[in-house]
């Protein structure tokens, strides 16, 4: 992709320097670590891809062999309390509502 700029080749040692030494004075304050994790953001910043990475292969699940029978699974409930009467409690909770809605 072409860009066009007002800058020449042979300028942009001397801007990108001149560039480099102002943002260096707005960091004096910050400690030379921070002023290297600046600029490492910085470098990362700028060569990373636009595109999103290729994201990485999801395995396979596992085929059961040809002629094998699935295995089965097996699924446990708790015990329900019989003293709760849960068809009657949803009823009375529906009538409840309507009441409410229509007041």
């Amino acid at each position: 992709m072409n860009v066009e700029s007002w800058i020449t080749v042979e300028e942009t040692p001397a801007l990108a320097a001149q560039a480099t030494a102002l943002i260096d004075a707005r960091l004096a304050r910050l400690t030379d670590a921070e002023r290297d994790a600046f600029w490492a953001s910085i470098r990362k910043a700028y060569n990373t891809p636009y595109n999103d990475p290729a994201k990485p292969a999801q395995p396979k699940p596992v085929e059961p062999a040809p002629g094998a029978a699935p295995t089965a699974v097996e699924i446990h409930l708790p015990e329900i309390d019989p003293a709760i009467d849960l068809p009657a409690a949803a009823l009375a909770a529906a009538a409840l509502t309507a009441e409410m809605r229509a007041a």
